[in-house]
């Protein structure tokens, strides 16, 4: 191995040359999965920003190597790089699109770097975690989300709407939502969502609240009812559900 050394020297032609051709190769193995899956930043982008970080931290080495501060020049590399990735972060709604390629490209910019580095396997290693994770990593994210979403669309299915009415004196009104409000919040798995009042034919007033639970629970409604229904001024109560 030491008879080949000097053809990786970084500061000789050759060795700068056989450096530059392992980060076009591992930048192109990055961005290939990338493209493959459809994202924004494909294999050209991934080679552009692993050669300019090999080149950036290259040149220290070209023009003194005996003198090299490479942490500054990565931290240089990093800086830039960080406003690129920036770029492809991109706002849908209430999703946030984008975030993995920008992470992508700017662990790119670090197998460029370390490309410089006497031991070039360190490079390699990087590249071939980074496009295991994304083959690996990104389609169990999205086995965990459409569970997710399955879950949700379950929860959403057993959910059951009520709507309770009550009936009562038009001088007790207050008096009676404020009970009722307070005997909903005490339910257990009870969400009011709506509470409103109008005046009847008559000169009464109806109330009318708007609740759901997880799933079917005509117990805890009587519950309610039963809390208020003693109380004075009250001429009806009664309850029904409204998505069946």
């Amino acid at each position: 191995m030491e008879r080949y050394a000097h053809l990786m020297d970084i500061a000789a032609l050759s060795g700068f040359s056989i450096r530059l051709a392992l980060a076009i190769i591992l930048g192109f193995f990055v961005g290939l999965e990338r493209q493959w899956t459809k994202h924004q930043a494909g294999i050209l982008t991934n080679v552009i920003v692993c050669v300019g970080a090999y080149a950036y931290t290259a040149f220290s080495f070209v023009i003194n190597q005996d003198n090299t501060d490479l942490t500054r020049v990565a931290a240089q590399v990093v800086s830039g790089v960080g406003f690129l990735g920036a770029g492809l972060i991109l706002r849908d709604g209430t999703n946030i699109r984008g975030l993995s390629t920008a992470a992508t490209i700017w662990t790119t910019a670090a197998i460029g770097i370390l490309c410089t580095l006497p031991k070039v396997l360190y490079a390699v290693i990087v590249a071939a975690v980074v496009v295991v994770m994304h083959l690996v990593l990104h389609p169990l994210s999205n086995k965990i989300n459409k569970l997710r979403s399955y879950d949700k669309e379950k929860r959403a299915k057993d959910e059951c709407m009520y709507k309770i009415s009550v009936t009562c004196l038009d001088n007790f009104e207050v008096d009676i939502r404020a009970h009722l409000m307070s005997a909903l919040k005490d339910a257990r798995d009870i969400i009011l969502h709506n509470l409103e009042s109008s005046e009847t034919d008559d000169g009464n007033t109806k109330i009318r609240a708007y609740v759901s639970a997880a799933k079917k629970n005509d117990e805890a409604i009587e519950n309610v009812l039963n809390r208020i229904g003693k109380d004075e001024g009250i001429l009806r109560a009664g309850w029904n559900i409204i998505n069946e």
